[in-house]
């Protein structure tokens, strides 16, 4: 069986709330993966104050935006045009470095969480570029808003419902393919581009 990660967005929860979703999930690692662990809607969500939040009410908090943050400025993870290359960054040593630490985090015995701002995990980074890469060694559930949870497998269908217009039909050698494009995709709806 794989072992499970989270992922779970702040959004305007109040940091009670926001706790509350994470032990509900029993979540007891949390890795921030915003580029900048600030918050324009909530103070209580800067990396300083996060961090001594969760020691206090008894979880880990990291903060990896080298390894999971999404606002890149290496020219080698970006696309023809300057925007974040997710398939670019998921190959690169930080991001494979930031998998490992998850793994040695589960083998501690802890349950980690992925963290950023967006409530909707289809439209942000912590699905679209890190949780695909998760996905054959975890068991990635995502948290919503309104504390349930949806498998990641769930995710994928609903964005490849989201682009099924721009979709090719699957084949029976490229079943992959739609879900694939979808991601592209969504990459280059979210992807922060430079300038």
């Amino acid at each position: 069986m794989k072992p499970v990660i989270y992922t779970v967005g702040h959004s305007v929860h109040t940091a009670e709330y926001f706790l509350e979703l994470l032990n509900a999930a029993g979540v007891s690692s949390v890795i921030d993966v915003r580029s900048i662990a600030a918050s324009r809607f909530n103070s209580q969500f800067i990396k300083s104050r996060l961090a001594a939040f969760f020691e206090a009410n008894g979880s880990r908090y990291f903060h990896l935006p080298e390894e999971f943050g999404a606002r890149k400025k290496e020219l080698e993870l970006l696309d023809q045009i300057g925007r974040v290359d997710f398939e670019k960054v998921r190959a690169s040593e930080n991001f494979q470095s930031g998998i490992n630490f998850l793994k040695h985090e589960v083998d501690l015995g802890f349950i980690p969480a992925l963290i950023c701002a967006e409530a909707d995990p289809l439209v942000c980074h912590r699905f679209s570029m890190i949780s695909v890469a998760l996905r054959n060694d975890f068991n990635v559930l995502h948290i919503l808003k309104d504390k349930r949870i949806m498998e990641n497998a769930e995710m994928e269908k609903m964005l490849i419902k989201k682009f099924q217009k721009k979709l090719p039909s699957p084949t029976l050698f490229e079943e992959e393919a739609p879900l694939k494009i979808a991601y592209r995709l969504m990459n280059d709806r979210i992807g922060y581009k430079l300038g």
